[in-house]
């Protein structure tokens, strides 16, 4: 007898880091939307003003999941592997990229503002890195609203003609 596709403990975990996020965006009164195609960006969220109205600008995650969780440095991050291309496009990304680690076993979530990769010493020449995400940064509604600050941040340099990002390594 043929073999049934199955879920594994990976699907439900992407599942889940999903709901955890999108619960926190809804909360916020914005919008979570899953591209079609998964090339490096799972999610992205658009953003709403208090009358309700949409504004211009995107946050984009790429979620990562476990069972586990890998501390290190005394407990103050978590550590997770990540492609370099995968990096290097984040890196280029014109508007917030935030890499979100679920832990399923606590339920809960950490993030990461991906500039902050761009000053470190990451060996990019490598086919993977690890990255590390201080625990301190628990996803929460507070994050989601700081991600929402960021973006209309940057609608609002473009407006003005202030934006030099392209010249600058993020």
């Amino acid at each position: 007898m043929a073999t049934r596709k199955r879920r594994t403990r990976e699907h439900v975990l992407e599942d889940l880091s999903e709901n955890h996020l999108e619960r926190m965006v809804l909360d916020c009164g914005y919008l979570l939307r899953r591209p079609s195609r998964d090339y490096g960006v799972d999610v992205t969220m658009f953003h709403f003003s208090d009358e309700g109205e949409l504004e211009n600008g995107e946050v984009r995650f790429q979620l990562k999941a476990t069972d586990s969780i890998n501390l290190v440095k005394e407990g103050k991050f978590a550590s997770i592997q990540i492609k370099t291309g995968d990096i290097q496009y984040w890196l280029m990304e014109f508007y917030p990229f935030i890499p979100v680690l679920y832990d399923a076993q606590k339920e809960r979530a950490y993030w990461l503002d991906i500039k902050e990769l761009a000053s470190g010493s990451l060996d990019l020449d490598r086919e993977s890195v690890k990255i590390r995400i201080l625990i301190s940064n628990k996803l929460t509604a507070g994050s989601i609203k700081r991600f929402r600050k960021e973006s209309l941040s940057i609608i609002q340099q473009m407006e003005s003609g202030d934006d030099d990002r392209q010249s600058k390594p993020r």
